[in-house]
């Protein structure tokens, strides 16, 4: 399903981008990240510059991107809109970190509100990821099944 899901996205990325643009992400490793809003609004603005994952059990992300991946932005319920390159990554597990570092450090670049940490609080892990340059696309449709809000292609 994931190498069916990643030749449609790479088939769309290609009529989309320019050659040298296309040939500089096609050969990377690709990950669909699901985003709702106000966060998906924030990151296409500028103004979010990490993208945070926090979860009770070790699930990707967390420990399965690196430096340089490539993420392509889909809207919950929507279309594909933009991809990015992956700066620097942080992995935390909470039972080590105090979440409230966390958030003291990355609040600012997470653009997350008080009801984000109240709902993070019971998290076992976090996975933090530094926008690098994120580039726009003329949106497009995919079909993805399941619940999944981050999947490595």
């Amino acid at each position: 399903m994931n190498e069916l899901l990643k030749n449609t996205i790479l088939n769309e990325l290609k009529s989309r981008l320019s050659e040298k643009e296309f040939s500089n992400i096609k050969d990377k490793n690709l990950h669909l990240a699901i985003f709702t809003n106000p966060c998906l609004e924030y990151m296409l603005e500028g103004k979010k510059k990490v993208e945070s994952r926090f979860s009770k059990n070790k699930i990707v992300p967390y420990n399965k991107i690196e430096k340089e991946d490539i993420v392509i932005v889909k809207k919950s319920g929507g279309e594909v809109v933009a991809y990015f390159t992956i700066k620097d990554i942080l992995f935390f597990n909470l039972e080590q970190t105090n979440i409230s570092e966390i958030r003291k450090k990355y609040e600012k670049e997470l653009c997350v509100d008080e009801e984000f940490w109240k709902k993070k609080e019971t998290s076992r892990y976090a996975s933090l990821i530094f926008i690098d340059k994120l580039y726009k696309l003329d949106s497009f449709k995919i079909s993805k099944k399941g619940m999944q809000t981050w999947i490595k292609l």
